[in-house]
């Protein structure tokens, strides 16, 4: 009986360009999808933030979601990034 190698992925992994190791990410937000209708008033916002703070939205209806974003927050701020986490109703 013969034995194959399978890949467990599909894709081989490279090492990435030296240019995006290098790249710093200025802000990060996480969003509900159903916010992205209003994304450029949300870039501006977002934009207006202290280099290298993480933004993080809820709806107020779904606790669930606001209860993942709140372990969310405490993993950046663990990792001693600035968190700032509001419902979707005092951004728009």
């Amino acid at each position: 009986m013969r034995h194959r190698y399978h890949r467990q992925y599909r894709y081989t992994l490279t090492r990435p360009p030296r240019a995006l190791l290098r790249a710093k990410f200025d802000n990060i937000a996480i969003i509900p999808a159903s916010m992205l209708a209003s994304k450029e008033g949300l870039k501006e916002q977002v934009k207006k933030l202290p280099r290298g703070e993480v933004f993080l939205c809820h709806t107020k209806e779904n606790t669930k979601q606001r209860q993942v974003l709140e372990r969310v927050k405490e993993v950046f701020r663990h990792f001693g990034y600035a968190v700032t986490l509001l419902p979707m109703e005092q951004v728009v």
